[in-house]
């Protein structure tokens, strides 16, 4: 079976579609999580009395481990934590596992070839006590400057699994023909790494400059894979995006208002809806733009292959039939990406 490794930042909206999803679907899916700092937080639930709680709350590894059961149970998942704070004998990430042993989680540390030293230190502590091995995220640059640096990659490479992360560009590597081709045939150590992955995101930043209205935009992520795949290389080449998150947005703080914009994935392309703001000469009510985007892919989208077992299109499918509330911004990317994670691994082997 290809794995498809869905690259997230662990938002509300991100959870909420992971719980949603098909038991048969979790079964080909692996999360890459890149946690933030703004990200990983202790438990927030404050006493409603001066009474001391009878138990102290959740540290912040705790909560983002008991976060990841509550989404994923105890299903395999790559953590990228780089962001997060240590030095080179203490770590988040050492924190994160502790927590994690504890709820018998499947955590596989991840980390970018460029990552810094004090978490490349964390890894090291990681692989050696846990035996689980773990990810590495190259740049097509990286990649293909391989032979350059593997002899002195600190871990074996049969327990380490290989993403190639081509992040905002996989439309302009795509376009590059046979030449990414013959990169990717020529990968160092190509069927010696534990897994190798292809992912990337067509998906823009911003959908300032777009529109009003619903755009078409090709998965070109999806498209790039599939000629890979057929070429074929020497290896087994599995699937990872960014869902329906561009791989560049920026999701901290985020100003107000903003326009009410929605995505939703078909096999070949992501259907983009860029709205309006709710307030002003031009403005419109939330619940009025999110139907109208409910009601367009219910009945005009070409080819839309709605999933009876999705949780994603069911909840679009009652609020194109008027539900009583339409939806807010996070519960629409639960939607989007709970669909886009289902129809995904429907187009997989």
């Amino acid at each position: 079976m290809t794995r498809y490794i869905p690259i997230l930042r662990w938002k509300q909206g991100e959870r909420t579609a992971l719980n949603h999803l098909a038991a048969s679907t979790r079964n080909g899916v692996a999360p890459h999580v890149v946690l933030t700092q703004a990200q990983f937080n202790g438990s927030s639930k404050k006493s409603s009395s001066d009474t001391p709680p009878k138990k102290a709350p959740l540290s912040a590894a705790e909560h983002f481990a008991k976060q990841v059961f509550d989404a994923w149970g105890k299903n395999l998942f790559f953590l990228d934590a780089a962001d997060l704070v240590g030095d080179t004998a203490k770590h988040d990430l050492d924190e994160i596992r502790h927590a994690a042993k504890k709820l018998e989680l499947y955590l596989v540390p991840s980390a970018r070839y460029s990552a810094p030293k004090e978490y490349r230190d964390a890894i090291r502590r990681a692989v050696k006590q846990d035996g689980l091995g773990l990810a590495l995220r190259l740049t097509l640059s990286d990649m293909t400057s391989a032979p350059t640096w593997i002899s002195s990659w600190p871990f074996p490479v049969a327990e380490t699994d290989l993403i190639i992360d081509l992040g905002a560009s996989v439309a302009s590597v795509l376009a590059l023909g046979s030449s990414v081709l013959t990169a990717f045939q020529a990968l160092t150590n190509g069927a010696e790494w534990r897994s190798v992955t292809m992912t990337g995101g067509n998906i823009p930043a911003t959908l300032t400059g777009y529109v009003v209205g619903r755009t078409m935009l090709p998965r070109s992520e999806f498209a790039l894979w599939s000629k890979l795949v057929a070429a074929p290389l020497p290896y087994s080449l599995d699937f990872g995006d960014y869902a329906t998150i561009g791989p560049e947005a920026s999701t901290e703080d985020i100003g107000g208002p903003v326009p009410i914009n929605a995505k939703y994935t078909l096999k070949p392309d992501f259907a983009v809806y860029h709205g309006v703001k709710e307030k002003g000469p031009a403005g419109k009510p939330r619940d009025q733009q999110y139907r109208a985007y409910a009601k367009d892919i219910t009945s005009k989208l070409p080819n839309r292959f709605p999933l009876a077992y999705c949780w994603g299109d069911q909840m679009i499918d009652a609020i194109a039939n008027s539900a009583p509330t339409a939806g807010s911004p996070t519960s629409w990317v639960s939607y989007s990406i709970n669909r886009h994670i289902e129809i995904t691994r429907t187009q997989l082997p």
